[in-house]
């Protein structure tokens, strides 16, 4: 086997270890969500100020890897993603609630091709993709912003509104991670392999759960 083609198949190797640990994520998170709605645990875990630790407490965890995350080892940063997908399971567990079982496997269906999709693009083009980081960045932050606006207004246009860039722009960003992840991959050592799979876990896992959050809420048919 010649160098290129074995480094390849270490690439190749090293990224299927990322779907497989952010696929963990999506199916732990999908369990504890369908398991909270199918006990009937909603209305109890969101009637008062627990409900909204619940909701925020993803965005919380977030901000904590982004303060710690360097100083993490392998080991901590495996539990934090599986605790965060835990949290995330918890957080979606209200729309599960809100929406038929059909809605959310269409949701869940449509999110899986299109996110195949997109990823597959971002692996395999030729082109690098970073001058696209910045502008996805600032289109991730208007996001938030304009859904925290949203908590106050109570705007039905504006939240399909903010839907619809979620899909778009989340999408993009999953082109954006796996060519990202690509690249680095080419250059890391062996030592820093298993810390790059578990974030580049985290990237994707999140497009992935976001996407799917708005899909739903676009497509989805209500209780």
């Amino acid at each position: 086997m010649s160098e290129f083609a074995a480094s390849t198949t270490m690439l190749n190797d090293a990224v299927a270890g990322v779907l497989t640990r952010m696929t963990g994520g999506i199916i732990a998170t999908m369990l504890l969500a369908s398991v909270i709605t199918g006990l009937g645990l909603v209305p109890v875990l969101f009637a008062d100020v627990l409900g909204y630790v619940l909701i925020f407490l993803p965005a919380i965890m977030s901000l904590y890897l982004v303060w710690r995350g360097e100083t993490m080892d392998v080991e901590q940063i495996k539990f934090w993603f599986f605790g965060f997908a835990a949290a995330m399971g918890a957080s979606l567990s209200v729309l599960f609630a809100a929406f038929t079982t059909a809605s959310v496997v269409q949701a869940l269906v449509c999110t899986t091709v299109s996110f195949g999709a997109v990823a597959g693009w971002g692996y395999f083009t030729k082109r690098s993709l970073e001058g696209l980081g910045p502008w996805l960045m600032a289109g991730v932050i208007g996001l938030v912003v304009a859904a925290l606006l949203n908590v106050f207004l109570g705007s039905s246009v504006m939240q399909l509104v903010i839907n619809v860039l979620t899909v778009v722009i989340f999408l993009a960003l999953t082109a954006y991670d796996m060519n990202r992840i690509r690249d680095e991959f080419w250059l890391v050592d062996h030592d820093s392999l298993e810390r790059l799979q578990w974030f580049g876990a985290l990237s994707l896992y999140i497009n992935f759960i976001n996407i799917f959050a708005a899909l739903l809420q676009l497509t989805g048919d209500r209780e």
